[in-house]
């Protein structure tokens, strides 16, 4: 099994990596950024597509969008439009933007950002403007600059830039209505630094280091205004530990260790104000594992696995606090357009309706009707410009 570095997409964030945006996880395309990985053997890809066991809702694809995009990010804006930022179409990277109109069932080009990016993070901020940060804009060749939509312009303004360069990194929103954004990979090293945005000024500030470098992970903004980060990849080798932000107090405290190494996961906050991990890579293997973290005793337990190997996937949190994870990339090699439904109550996977196209690198979005959305991704060499929505069973 191939690191998730190792070939032309991953995730989404974000990883991101996509982060993901999130975030949602991916890599560069060929030829670009390689943060240290660790060796698999080569394999060859092809697409799996699995039919659902049990009745869990229907998929049907929906307009096609203006241009084929992978690692890109998909952000629900306030009026209930899905903004699509960057990416890949192939090889190339995208300045490019467009929004879906759930109103009109369409896709339709917006200004574009300052600069071709992909594997960003992008977060809706209170204002109703959304932050786009971070992300490769060619290979090897990670960015340290940000953007912010304004959706009633439709249009893209620069503000301040971070730090660091950044990509496979994460962020989250704080309750003050700034933003947190944290680690990953600066083009030389894995990075514990952190900035913080702040929307009234347009700009980011030093916050306290992350206790461990670490890329390829997540951030899930918790129900008491701090942000748990969990495991990611740190420097050549793969993490266990999370930590969480207090923004109160610009302190990192441990979160205990999930019961494996993972990176190129998907995390979801739940009802009861735990976190839900699932997939990515632990050693060289793509894995089907799923894991917990119990706010109330700072613990992690393991949950039923999914039915299928997977990382590269993208993960929505319907209304009804059950979560959707859907495509990527299973431990063979075969892109993915199965899609499992967790429930929380349950601790149970369960079959939801396979998407139309097999996708890694996909993004999506929650609907304000309760469905998912689910847009672009590849399964190489192709990718996809097409895109589809699930419609959980109530």
């Amino acid at each position: 099994m191939r690191h998730p570095h190792a070939r032309s997409l991953v995730l989404a964030l974000g990883l991101v990596l996509l982060h993901p945006a999130l975030p949602a996880y991916g890599a560069s395309g060929p030829g670009g950024l390689r943060p240290p990985r660790l060796p698999a053997p080569a394999r060859l890809l092809l697409p799996r597509i699995h039919s659902p066991r049990d009745d869990q809702g229907r998929t049907f694809r929906v307009a096609t969008m203006t241009t084929a995009r992978r690692a890109h990010t998909a952000t629900t804006l306030a009026d209930g439009r899905v903004l699509l930022v960057g990416g890949l179409d192939g090889d190339s990277y995208l300045a490019s933007a467009e929004v879906y109109d759930p109103a009109a069932a369409r896709f339709v080009p917006v200004g574009a950002s300052s600069e071709p990016r992909a594997h960003h993070i992008a977060v809706l901020l209170d204002d109703g403007r959304v932050l786009v940060a971070g992300g490769e804009r060619a290979p090897g060749d990670p960015t340290e600059t940000a953007e912010v939509f304004d959706p009633a312009s439709n249009t893209f303004q620069r503000v301040g830039s971070m730090r660091v360069p950044r990509i496979y990194h994460a962020a989250a929103s704080l309750p003050d209505g700034r933003v947190l954004v944290a680690g990953g990979y600066d083009g030389a090293r894995t990075v514990a630094l952190v900035d913080v945005f702040d929307p009234a000024t347009g700009a980011f500030r030093p916050a306290a280091p992350m206790v461990a470098p670490r890329s390829e992970f997540t951030a899930t903004a918790l129900a008491d205004g701090n942000v748990l980060v969990a495991a990611g990849v740190g420097g050549a080798a793969r993490l266990a530990t999370a930590e969480i932000y207090h923004p109160s107090l610009d302190r990192w405290q441990q979160a205990g260790s999930l019961r494996a190494r993972r990176g190129g996961h998907v995390a979801a906050l739940l009802d009861d104000g735990g976190v839900l991990v699932a997939g990515g890579i632990v050693g060289v293997h793509a894995v089907a594992t799923a894991e917990r973290w119990n706010p109330a005793t700072n613990t992690w337990s393991s949950v039923a696995p999914m039915a299928e190997t997977r990382f590269g996937s993208a993960l929505v949190g319907l209304p009804d606090g059950r979560v959707l994870v859907a495509g990527g990339e299973d431990d063979d090699g075969h892109t993915l357009a199965s899609v499992e439904l967790f429930d929380p109550a349950a601790n149970t996977w369960s079959r939801a309706p396979s998407l139309d196209t097999p996708r890694s690198s996909l993004a999506a979005a929650l609907l304000e009707d309760g469905s998912a959305l689910f847009t672009g991704g590849h399964a190489p060499p192709s990718s996809w410009a097409s895109a589809e929505i699930h419609l959980p069973r109530p």
